[in-house]
């Protein structure tokens, strides 16, 4: 009788063992695989944004091997105005990289409804666009939501004008009217005015640190 709860106490803790062990088992092979997820819709969006084909018709070990082979990152650049910092991503036209093809950059800001977190490629000269995605956002389904659909994002691929500006901002929003002479102009999105605003504020922003961190990383460059 007195060998009954000391039973009930190890068959208790053998159980908490095996459960727990399993959970962490499953724990850990999720993240993995959560893990090899994230990292191959990252490439895929890189694969989109620099123009290297449709991610679509390409397996995980093509989309692997392009972005390994074409697509390098890991330098940091600072703007020395603001302090703010981001990993320039260097997009190459061949795997022998001795042509850049584009510079890219991720962005993080506040939307409408929440953040916006994409990537913005611009040409080697860094005067216009060259391609846009959006990796994460939570605005209004078939409105603002529609900033991370080609209505929206292929009219990067065309090429807005995002050098300095010195009579105001570096693109604008905007929809209908006569042709932006500069090219500075993003047609917004019909009835997510907010999103719209949002997008114009976050974009203008970004590229002001961008422009300022990249202007500042050639510098020593001009001086040889």
């Amino acid at each position: 009788m007195t060998s009954k709860p000391w039973f009930i106490v190890t068959f208790m803790v053998a159980i908490a063992l095996v459960f727990g062990s399993g959970v962490t088992g499953i724990y850990l092979g999720s993240a993995d695989l959560l893990q090899r997820n994230t990292e191959f819709l990252r490439q895929r969006a890189l694969i989109s944004v620099f123009d290297f084909g449709d991610p679509a018709r390409l397996g995980k070990a093509a989309v692997a091997a392009l972005v390994t082979a074409q697509v390098v990152d890991g330098e940091r650049c600072t703007d020395p105005q603001s302090g703010a910092s981001f990993e320039l991503i260097k997009a190459y036209t061949a795997a022998d990289r001795e042509q850049l093809k584009a510079y890219g950059f991720r962005f993080r800001g506040l939307g409408f409804w929440g953040p916006v977190e994409g990537i913005l490629a611009v040409s080697p000269d860094l005067s216009r666009t060259v391609g846009f995605v959006v990796l994460d956002q939570s605005e209004t389904p078939g409105l603002g939501g529609r900033i991370a659909e080609p209505v929206f994002t292929e009219q990067f691929r065309r090429g807005i004008t995002v050098s300095p500006n010195p009579k105001g901002p570096y693109l604008r929003m905007g929809s209908g009217g006569p042709p932006d002479p500069e090219g500075r102009q993003v047609d917004a999105i019909t009835g997510a005015t907010q999103t719209s605003m949002a997008m114009e504020r976050v974009l203008n922003e970004q590229l002001g640190i961008f422009q300022r961190a990249m202007a500042a990383r050639q510098a020593p460059q001009r001086s040889l």
